[in-house]
């Protein structure tokens, strides 16, 4: 941990203040659009000769709740789950364009470059080991662990001149745990044989041969995987397919899914009747780690944390095979995302570096694994985006 955050991580500033103008540019555009809906705030100039905007503010939740009235959209407030019904209307487009490029200006693009240490001129974020409740470490300082996983913004976390990153992550991490620990029959079939579970799960639910699942239908299965055995709702699935995979869906379609998804993955179902039928006051990952539930704990929690903490478990075993791998190398972990390690060498020991992380990467995981073979997907590159 005192490595990777004394390590630092390089950003390329250049790209990041075109980026901060082509966002900036997206935020107006879509104010634009909803000026036509309330005419152009006034803008006055106060005591100390600063221009202040008064009748307009897109940031102020009753604000926008009222434009919405007033635009015959009946709904009870600004989420994004109270919205998603209206996604098409002009509107809600321009509202949600305007919050995102608003709060990717706030949260990164503005306050990142004043991060940067003058001496080293990188990024120093700070890491906690426990910051959430599973057990996933935290970062802040800045948080790059919710960068955006858009190439335009990892482009821009660099390696300098004469060096590398080397990025691995984890393939499909919390299936394989959820898979381990369920005993489920077809996942475990699945990826003992090597087979794409996202495919799989496609041709499962659409009742399609594997080789003619499409791309769009493989991201579609993405969602259904990773909702359902964290025992998502049909209306919770299809807002969940569309906001994180882009993958559209009906409210029938997902409801059609999910039976066909608890029928085919029966483990998973079992799983989750036992969870609801008897709730556990406590649980472990399979390292052991011990978490205590609340009375009104729902499966939800009850079944994402010995998940998602056993996969944080393993990253975090890797991390500790590594600092001794690595003892006296220049090579140096400079980021850790959830699943995915971040490294830097020099360009020599790069792909040498590459085959030491994806090694100690799956040993990890098989170590804590027993029936199910883990896989870490790795790449060499001058920024973050291109692996």
């Amino acid at each position: 941990m005192a490595q990777i955050e004394y390590t630092g991580i390089c950003l390329d500033i250049p790209r990041w203040n075109m980026l901060l103008a082509e966002t900036v540019r997206e935020r107006d555009e879509s104010l634009e659009i909803l000026y036509t809906y309330t005419e152009k705030p006034t803008v006055q100039v106060n005591i100390f000769g600063e221009e202040e905007v008064s009748g307009h503010n897109f940031d102020s939740n009753p604000f926008v709740l009222y434009l919405l009235h007033q635009n015959g959209i009946q709904t009870h407030s600004t989420s994004k789950y109270d919205l998603a019904p209206y996604t098409n209307h002009p509107l809600v487009k321009a509202i949600t364009a305007y919050r995102k490029s608003a709060k990717l200006l706030s949260s990164f693009l503005y306050p990142m470059p004043g991060m940067i240490h003058p001496k080293t001129e990188r990024l120093h974020p700070k890491y906690g080991q426990n910051g959430a409740w599973s057990g996933r470490m935290a970062c802040w300082g800045p948080n790059i662990q919710q960068i955006p996983r858009s190439a335009k913004f990892r482009t821009c976390f660099i390696a300098p001149p004469g060096r590398k990153l080397i990025v691995a992550d984890y393939s499909q991490i919390e299936l394989r745990v959820a898979a381990e620990i369920t005993h489920d029959f077809k996942m475990m079939g699945a990826y003992k044989n090597g087979d794409d579970l996202h495919r799989l799960t496609a041709s499962l639910v659409l009742n399609k041969d594997m080789d003619s699942i499409t791309p769009q239908e493989r991201q579609a299965a993405k969602a259904v995987n990773f909702g359902l055995i964290y025992a998502m709702g049909a209306a919770g699935l299809r807002q969940y397919a569309e906001q994180s995979y882009g993958a559209e869906m009906t409210l029938e379609q997902a409801k059609e899914f999910r039976r066909r998804f608890f029928t085919a993955y029966t483990g998973i179902e079992k799983w989750h009747h036992g969870l609801k039928r008897e709730p556990p006051k406590e649980s472990r990952t399979l390292t052991g780690r011990k978490f205590t539930f609340s009375e009104n704990a729902g499966l939800a929690i009850l079944s994402n944390t010995p998940v998602q903490g056993t996969a944080a478990d393993i990253v975090k075993k890797a991390l500790g095979l590594l600092i001794s791998r690595l003892k006296g190398a220049d090579t140096h972990i400079v980021g850790v995302v959830h699943d995915e390690i971040l490294l830097e060498s020099s360009d020599e020991k790069a792909d040498e570096t590459a085959e030491l992380l994806k090694s100690t990467m799956e040993e990890a995981g098989n170590s804590i694994l027993k029936y199910i073979p883990c896989q870490a997907d790795v790449s060499v590159s001058q920024n973050w985006a291109k692996y």
